[in-house]
């Protein structure tokens, strides 16, 4: 069978197609009060991977005799998936209903897992259209499927180049440590300073200073980057994710070490009703621990305990906020499987009610999904 199928909590009145992303890609049908999830396969970032999938969205829609009345997309206005949706509701009449990308991420496991009531969604990934149109990926909500509100994110930092910056991870590490320490980047005598010519440094720090396509991002997966870059791990990415899965590798050997004192520490302040989560004490501990001549997958495990240590932290900010004890996490991020064990753990020692995905993927296979349930209530 090439989808799976999910009970949905109510009856929809009408039929509903949701495409998805653009990594990942998946689309769902919704009929009656049931989802039709198809499997994610590699995308729509070729001619080819575009034609295997509008094959596989007719062969379904043949299949489930369904006849949408709605279509679902990503807000991004970019992804070949959002171009098909419009294209597809101008010749067929649909209602044509954007979605943001996380919002309809922590909706898929809102649905995953059946939860009732408000939860906090979590939701870290590499990429994701916000709505101030600025790059989310790094992010906190308050809500359920009836809406969100942002709760906390990370603070903002450029991707210089654009796009460039996902497919070349040193672009990250350049960008946190040209943020953080300016002109003075030249005196922290960092290997992987060293790598990069003074011409590269050199453009980057113009692009960035003359806001040339380097759009900001609040995303989690691009501080991974950053990290895994700036400890010699991955400078180009050869595939999606490489330099986190490369990062997390390196913590295997220390893979039960979840200790304070072996962690960085993030730093929080509230801006307009809004918890900033400020990277740059990590960021100065990882080159800190670099000039200290510190080993890989130390300064890995600490960086992967700062994480789930912030993690917990906010939740129970949020929780003190808004009287919320349930979290839900979706997201590429928590693909991470010591990120997810620790996470959970801290989470259940604090008295949370803790959900992750359980039939859909946590990574963008479960977009459509998200995008399928909340479509209807826009």
């Amino acid at each position: 069978m090439d989808y799976i199928k999910i009970d949905l909590p109510h009856k929809i009145k009408y039929d509903i197609l949701a495409l998805g992303a653009e990594a990942k890609a998946s689309f769902c049908f919704v009929k009656d009060n049931t989802a039709y999830v198809s499997k994610p396969d590699g995308g729509l970032v070729s001619l080819e991977g575009t034609r295997i999938f509008e094959t596989r969205l007719r062969k379904v829609q043949k299949d489930l005799k369904v006849r949408p009345r709605i279509i679902a997309c990503d807000l991004h206005p970019g992804y070949t998936s959002t171009r098909l949706a419009s294209n597809i509701a101008e010749s067929q009449g649909l209602s044509l209903k954007p979605v943001q990308h996380h919002h309809a991420h922590i909706a898929s496991c809102i649905v995953d897992n059946d939860i009732k009531g408000k939860v906090i969604g979590i939701a870290f990934d590499g990429t994701g259209f916000g709505l101030d149109g600025n790059i989310w990926g790094g992010e906190f909500f308050i809500g359920t499927l009836s809406g969100f509100k942002r709760g906390a994110h990370l603070k903002y930092i450029p991707m210089p180049g654009g796009e460039a910056s996902i497919r070349e991870p040193w672009r990250m590490a350049f960008s946190y440590l040209y943020n953080i320490y300016s002109s003075g980047l030249k005196r922290l005598r960092l290997d992987s300073l060293a790598r990069l010519s003074s011409a590269n440094t050199g453009l980057l720090a113009q692009i960035i200073d003359k806001n040339i396509n380097s759009p900001l991002t609040s995303s989690m997966g691009r501080l991974f980057d950053a990290v895994s870059a700036l400890l010699g791990i991955c400078d180009v990415a050869r595939y999606e994710g490489q330099a986190a899965i490369e990062l997390e590798k390196e913590i295997l050997p220390h893979a039960s070490c979840l200790k304070s004192n072996r962690s960085y520490n993030f730093r929080y302040k509230e801006e307009k009703g809004v918890i900033v989560i400020d990277w740059t004490p990590v960021i100065k501990g990882v080159v800190g621990d670099l000039q200290a001549k510190r080993s890989k997958p130390e300064i890995s495990l600490k960086f992967h305990n700062a994480i789930c240590y912030m993690i917990r932290d906010v939740s129970k900010l949020l929780r003190k906020k808004y009287k919320i004890d349930k979290v839900s996490m979706s997201g590429g991020v928590f693909q991470n499987k010591y990120i997810v064990r620790n996470v959970k753990l801290l989470l259940d020692e604090s008295g949370f009610k803790v959900y992750m995905h359980r039939n859909v993927p946590a990574h963008d296979g479960n977009i459509a999904l998200g995008q399928a349930v909340l479509a209807v209530r826009r």
